[in-house]
């Protein structure tokens, strides 16, 4: 098998997951467990559904360099 080249290395880069890690209060993690449960489904699928709810709903939570 050839070498990756920097172009497919990127790309894959791009499109591979990304882990990062959260500090949470008890009553978020409890919140979140709780509809997690209640859905069947993962905390992680709950958190990831809220992200990208937020995302597409284009709803910024800072609204940096506007006054």
């Amino acid at each position: 098998m050839g070498a990756v080249s920097p172009a497919q290395s990127k790309n894959h880069a791009e499109k591979s997951p990304h882990r990062l890690s959260v500090t949470l209060t008890p009553e978020q993690h409890q919140e979140l467990s709780e509809i997690a449960r209640k859905n069947r489904v993962s905390v992680a699928w709950v958190v990831r559904e809220a992200i990208e709810r937020m995302l597409k709903d284009n709803m910024p939570l800072l609204h940096v360099g506007k006054q």
